[in-house]
């Protein structure tokens, strides 16, 4: 379609052009032959008339030029609805789904962060749980979608490989989820436990181990919008690949971090009970 209105726009151009060219020699012979029909004008006047022909010619001119120049455009850009293309659905919908996590991962990280405690309830317990596996899907959207959102339907991967911003907010991301492997951990032991009637009431040490490591994955949460606020404005943007140092980062936190508070887990020992004399 646009190739056919380039094609349309350059015939015209060419009709225009050739149109004046042919016609103004015979325009110039019909004012030289009716001369002596038209009352003798003094040099001066004649000069004007000629500037004016010129500036009609020129103005002419100037019209085909503009009026090619407009279709050219109207034939090679993009309007804005073509511009958006078949992606913007898809992009909007990744976007959506990408904020409604991060909110959907605050309020489970501060359900949990105000449930638990020493000695909960079996009501209790399970909010937790539930607000844990709610959590996981959650984390499990925004992974994803902002995959798409990247490489993409964002800035382009080419933007955030070279953007040392993104690598530091994907290094939050893997604290927060290594951070959450403990709690993760407990809640399923202890939910198993329960369903085999080995359940006990939540020690204090294990109660203070998981809300200190909650309140990290919160801090992590909050220094997470700010890194990508900074990052899309391309603020420490620089010339060269950061996917290798940045990926480092990233796989040192997520699995070094999480080896370790899995080991916590699986190995926890609740402190002996005093001796009461």
């Amino acid at each position: 379609m646009r190739s056919s209105q380039l094609i349309l726009a350059l015939a015209a151009l060419s009709r225009s052009d050739a149109l004046a060219i042919r016609t103004a020699p015979r325009l110039a012979a019909v004012r030289m032959s009716a001369g002596p029909q038209i009352p003798a004008q003094p040099p001066r006047a004649a000069h004007d008339d000629a500037s004016a022909s010129s500036s009609a010619a020129h103005s002419e001119t100037s019209a085909n030029a503009n009026a090619f120049i407009g279709a050219l455009a109207l034939a090679v850009l993009p309007s804005p609805v073509a511009a958006a293309g078949a992606d913007a659905l898809p992009s909007a919908f990744a976007a959506y789904g990408h904020y409604l996590a991060l909110i959907t991962v605050t309020l489970c990280l501060a359900t949990e962060r105000l449930t638990i405690k020493p000695g909960m309830s079996a009501e209790e317990e399970d909010r937790v749980a539930i607000a844990d596996a709610a959590y996981g899907v959650a984390g499990l959207v925004i992974l994803v979608s902002g995959y798409y959102r990247a490489t993409a339907y964002g800035k382009g991967w080419y933007f955030y490989s070279h953007e040392p911003i993104f690598w530091l907010k994907m290094t939050f991301v893997a604290v927060m989820g290594a951070a959450s492997f403990f709690p993760t951990t407990k809640i399923i032991q202890r939910a198993i436990a329960r369903q085999k009637g080995e359940g006990e009431p939540m020690s204090e040490k294990l109660a203070a181990r998981m809300t200190t490591l909650i309140n990290a994955e919160l801090l992590m949460i909050l220094s997470i919008p700010l890194a990508a606020t900074t990052m899309a404005r391309g603020i420490g943007y620089v010339d060269f690949d950061c996917t290798i140092p940045g990926g480092l980062c990233v796989a040192l936190a997520l699995f070094g971090l999480g080896g370790k508070y899995v080991k916590e887990a699986l190995d926890w020992e609740e402190d002996a009970p005093s001796a009461i004399e």
